[in-house]
């Protein structure tokens, strides 16, 4: 098997993820229905978590590498959220996330079973509570 072309590259299924905090005055329904129409268009599958209490953003994105990474351009110069840390970015072989979609955190039913676990949304993610202590 040879090397990859820079065609076959850019046209690899790649999946990314990243965190974010949202600015307070941001509105993240308007930007949730706005990235379902743009990311259905760019053939980007993935998911957005908000967790509203905390204004944190976990998103995974999917799809060719040269759509995914000039999306993550832009997303990266939004001034509408901070504090942004790249969690991964994967070559994949099938896609996992055909169709791209929001949610706000309290809408989601894992919210329930993750707290009904004991686990809290922190800077490092999601963590078990005894976890949280033994770290502080």
């Amino acid at each position: 098997m040879g090397a990859c072309t820079s065609e076959q590259k850019n046209r690899q299924l790649v999946r990314v993820g990243y965190r974010s905090t949202m600015n307070a005055d941001s509105d993240i329904d308007a930007i949730i229905e706005k990235a379902e129409k743009k990311n259905k268009t760019l053939k980007v599958g993935g998911a957005l978590w908000f967790d509203p209490e905390t204004d944190k953003v976990h998103q995974i994105l999917e799809g060719e590498e040269f759509q995914v990474t000039a999306l993550l351009d832009v997303i990266i110069a939004d001034k509408r959220h901070r504090a942004i840390i790249m969690e991964d970015m994967e070559v994949v072989e099938a896609r996992k996330f055909q169709e791209w979609g929001g949610m706000k955190l309290s809408e989601s039913p894992l919210l329930k079973d993750l707290k009904d676990c004991g686990h809290n949304h922190n800077e490092q993610g999601f963590q078990r509570e005894n976890e949280q202590k033994a770290d502080a």
